[in-house]
């Protein structure tokens, strides 16, 4: 194709997407230099927070849950950990001394699924409206205590729920952290857009660190049978017209030990937001299928699209699609010089095609919740 000549459909429909991924970027990229979560110099000596770890509590969950329960128990003191009835790990647990457990029994709500199932449990039986709660994974490492001088700075004016920025640390697959990488950047970038600028979470939220106030975890709860279930929540703060910040707090985030258990993860997630989108709002509907459309169409354009356009000499549609490229290829540059291979990002184009392949394997096999090796 030169210059000159007239784009295919199939053409305008990767300019579509690539634009379309290219403005949420460029929105991204303002929250990225504009927002600054406020905090106070102090924490208010009334503050009442309490930190909860939910866990399947099965053995391939064993290490990463011992350490989770160990570091946090002695960064703030004492720790909420909830697990069904069933948990291969219930009686190790019941010997722990300084840990508040509570067992979901294993009759309780069937109807529900995996997290939400054990949160919605939590919710009824045990939750403070006067509390703040911060709600964990079983690998999750909250790295600092930054979000309890947000608190106070936030709650005066109606703020209620807020997220912490992922940071991946290695499991055992060098590939699965270089791609996790990517997670955080679309904290800094496009969430820190839409949770924090605009104090909505239209593309959703993670569950990896969730601060919540105790009276709206008693309002809305987790009723929904969802693979999904912080999507689903952040669903019914947006009906709600709540509002939401990003901390500054970074929460450390196991990566996935290989590319199997990576496809596992994001199929369950994509497979919970597809599932998820018939109860959100017609303006989150909206955001979150723009998103995803763009991220397949930047991915497909700088695996396909991109060599082909140079190969042919059109300069101007690779103006158009270099922005987004750049954007994902940079994100795996990060990762591999993280991971201390630098010569790792020549794989981007793969990398590219395991996130959209990941997507697909979710919306074909994955039928329920699924649980992840994180030993």
């Amino acid at each position: 194709m030169s210059d000159g000549a007239v784009p295919s459909s199939a053409i305008y429909v990767v300019l579509a997407g690539a634009l379309l991924y290219s403005t949420l970027l460029s929105l991204g990229l303002i929250a990225y230099i504009a927002y600054k979560p406020r905090k106070n110099n102090a924490r208010h000596c009334n503050l009442r927070y309490e930190v909860v770890i939910v866990s399947k509590a099965s053995k391939n969950v064993e290490k990463s849950l011992f350490e989770s329960i160990k570091y946090h128990t002695e960064k703030f003191g004492s720790v909420t950990l909830v697990v069904d009835e069933e948990a291969e790990l219930l009686p190790k647990l019941k010997e722990l001394h300084g840990v508040k457990l509570v067992v979901v029994p294993s009759s309780y709500r069937r109807d529900l699924a995996g997290k939400g199932r054990a949160l919605q449990y939590f919710t009824e039986c045990c939750v403070d409206p006067s509390k703040w709660y911060v709600l964990l994974d079983d690998d999750s490492l909250v790295l600092d205590d930054d979000f309890l001088y947000e608190i106070p700075a936030y709650e005066g004016d109606g703020y209620v729920a807020a997220n912490g920025v992922l940071v991946p640390r290695p499991g055992r697959s060098l590939f699965a952290y270089v791609m996790d990488w990517a997670r955080y950047f679309e904290d800094l970038f496009f969430y820190r857009f839409f949770t924090g600028v605009l104090s909505k979470p239209l593309l959703g939220l993670h569950g990896d660190l969730l601060l919540v106030k105790g009276s709206v975890l008693r309002e809305i709860g987790f009723n929904n049978h969802s693979l999904a279930e912080d999507f689903d929540f952040a669903a019914e703060l947006v009906k709600r017209n709540y509002k939401t910040w990003q901390s500054r707090t970074r929460v450390s985030i196991r990566s996935p030990n290989s590319l199997g258990d990576l496809a596992k993860q994001r199929g369950r997630w994509f497979r919970g937001v597809i599932q998820g989108l018939k109860r959100c709002p017609f303006k989150m509907k909206l955001v979150v299928v723009v998103k995803s459309f763009g991220f397949v169409v930047n991915i497909l354009a700088y695996t396909l699209a991109i060599p082909l356009i140079i190969y042919a000499g059109s300069t101007w549609l690779l103006l158009l699609l270099a922005p987004g490229a750049l954007y994902s290829v940079s994100t795996y540059i990060y990762g591999a010089r993280r991971a201390g291979k630098p010569y790792l990002f020549l794989l981007a184009p793969l990398f590219g095609i395991l996130e959209v392949a990941s997507r697909i394997y979710g919306l074909i096999y994955v039928k329920d919740y699924v649980v992840i090796d994180k030993n």
